[in-house]
C-alpha cells in the first residue's frame, strides 16, 4: 500500500483545507515517473480548455492506477467513486443481462474521461469497465474532486461539457439506428471509434480501427451476419477496407459525410 499525497486546488477566497491531505490506494499505483500523465493529458482538446486551475487540481490530487488484461476498474452495481481518465491501454464498457451475460458498449482508449455522471447524481455504475490489454487510467478521487468543485464551483461547468459531449454522441447512435440502413449504422459507429468518441473536427482520426465484427454487432445489436454485409457494402464505396480484426479507413471525408457528421457533431466551446 502507498500514501500518495494529493492537492485540492483553491479558488480566489477559497479555504485550502485539503491541501497535504493523503490518499492510500489498494489497487496498483504508479509514479508520476512512470508515464507522463501531463503530456498525455495536454493532447486531450477538453483538458486543453478547462482554466489551469482546474488542470493543475487534476494532475495534483490525480492517481495513476495499472490494470491488468482483464482486470476489472469497476463493475456494474459499484458505488461512484470518482472520474477516470485512460492514459495508457484500452478499456471496453460492458453492459449485462439478467443471465450475467456480457456485451461490449465501447471502448475506451486515451484520452477518454468517464464516471464523471456519478458525479453529479451520485448514482452506482451503470455499466462493467475491463481492461482489454496492460492499461493505466488517471483516477479522480470523488471526495477530493467534490472538495475541489465546492471551492471553485465554476468548475463544475467543465465536468458538465463531459456529459453534454456523452449525450450528444448517444443521440447521434440512437438517431442512425432508428432511421439510418443499416450500412449508416455501422458506418457512424466505426467513425465514433476513429475518433475515440470525441465529437469534435480536431485532433487526429485512427485510420486502423482494431474491433471483432462480433463486437460490433454486440454493440449495436445485430447479428454479426448484418454487420459484415454492411462492412463489404461500405469497402465497395471505397471508404474502408477490412482485414481480420481490424477495419482500415480509406477515406474519412467521405465517411463523415455518409453520416451526416456535420450536423450532429460541432465543434465543442468550453465557455472558457
Amino acid at each position: 500500500m502507498m500514501a500518495i499525497p494529493v492537492f485540492v486546488g483553491t479558488c480566489v477566497g477559497g479555504d485550502p483545507a485539503m491541501i497535504g491531505m493523503a490518499f492510500n490506494s489498494r489497487t496498483n499505483v504508479a509514479t508520476a515517473s512512470t508515464i507522463d500523465v501531463a503530456g498525455i493529458l495536454g493532447k486531450d482538446p477538453w483538458f486543453r480548455e478547462v482554466p489551469e486551475l482546474l488542470q493543475s487540481a487534476v494532475l495534483k490530487m490525480g492517481v495513476v492506477r495499472r490494470l491488468r488484461t482483464g482486470q476489472r476498474l469497476f463493475s456494474r452495481g459499484d458505488a461512484t467513486n470518482g472520474v477516470y481518465a485512460v492514459l495508457e491501454g484500452r478499456l471496453a464498457a460492458l453492459d449485462v443481462n439478467e443471465q450475467g451475460d456480457e456485451a461490449i458498449q465501447l471502448h475506451l482508449e486515451p484520452v477518454s474521461w468517464f464516471g464523471e455522471m456519478g458525479l453529479y447524481d451520485r448514482l452506482p455504475r451503470v455499466h462493467h469497465i475491463r481492461a482489454e490489454r496492460p492499461s493505466a487510467v488517471l483516477w479522480l478521487n470523488d471526495q477530493l474532486l467534490r472538495a475541489h468543485l465546492e471551492q471553485c464551483p465554476q468548475h463544475w461547468h467543465h465536468f458538465g461539457l463531459l456529459l453534454t459531449q456523452k449525450l450528444r454522441l448517444a443521440l447521434f447512435i440512437l438517431d442512425g439506428r432508428k432511421l439510418d440502413s443499416n450500412d449508416l449504422v455501422v458506418a457512424r459507429t466505426l467513425l465514433m471509434i476513429a475518433q475515440s468518441y470525441v465529437p469534435r473536427g480536431e485532433g487526429p482520426v485512427k485510420l486502423r480501427v482494431t474491433i471483432q465484427q462480433q463486437e460490433v454487432a454486440d454493440m449495436l445489436g445485430m447479428s454479426r451476419q448484418t454487420v459484415s454485409q454492411a462492412l463489404q457494402r461500405l469497402k465497395a464505396e471505397g471508404i474502408l477496407q477490412i482485414a481480420y480484426g481490424k477495419v482500415e479507413i480509406l477515406d474519412v471525408a467521405a465517411l463523415q459525410t455518409k453520416v451526416h457528421y456535420e450536423n450532429w457533431l460541432p465543434v465543442m466551446s468550453t465557455g472558457r
